[in-house]
C-alpha cells in the first residue's frame, strides 16, 4: 500500500509499505538546491521507515541535467551498514543521451560504493529490480 509523505511542490514523495520502497517523483525541472532538498526528504523518509530501496522518477523533468543524477547518490554514513538501491525512471530519450555521454559515468562505475544504481524506462521493470535486491 502507498502512503503519501510530506513533500514540496516540485516532488511527490511516498512510501510503499508492502515492498519497502521510497518513491520520489520529480514533478518539474529542479534547481540544484531543490534537488538537494528532494534528496534530504527522501533520505529522511528512508531512514524513518528502514528502507533502502528508492525509486526516483525523473520522467517529468524535460530539462534534466545528467549531473543531477549524482545528487541522489547516498553518501557514506547516510544509511550505515546498508546498501541502498536506486532505480531511476527516465525517458527513453534521456536514457539514450546518458548512454552516449562521456562526462557522466554510467551506474556500473559505482560498484565499490554503498549503493547500486540502475536506469529504467519502464516502472514495472524498476520495481522488479528493486524487489530482487
Amino acid at each position: 500500500m502507498y502512503h503519501a509523505l510530506p513533500a514540496r511542490d516540485f516532488l511527490d514523495l511516498s512510501y510503499r509499505d508492502d515492498m519497502c520502497f521510497i518513491i520520489n517523483r520529480i514533478l518539474r525541472p529542479l534547481a540544484p538546491t531543490e534537488a538537494q532538498e528532494a534528496y534530504a526528504l527522501m533520505l529522511d523518509a528512508a531512514n524513518s521507515h528502514g528502507c533502502q530501496h528508492w525509486l526516483i522518477d525523473l520522467r517529468r523533468d524535460t530539462t534534466f541535467q545528467p549531473e543531477l543524477l549524482t545528487t541522489f547518490f547516498p553518501q557514506p554514513g547516510d544509511q550505515p551498514g546498508k546498501v541502498t538501491y536506486l532505480a531511476y525512471l527516465v525517458s527513453p530519450m534521456l536514457l539514450t543521451e546518458l548512454e552516449n555521454q562521456d562526462q557522466v559515468p554510467l551506474p556500473v562505475h559505482y560498484d565499490d560504493l554503498p549503493f547500486r544504481v540502475k536506469l529504467f524506462v519502464d516502472e514495472l521493470a524498476a520495481q522488479e529490480w528493486l524487489s530482487a535486491n
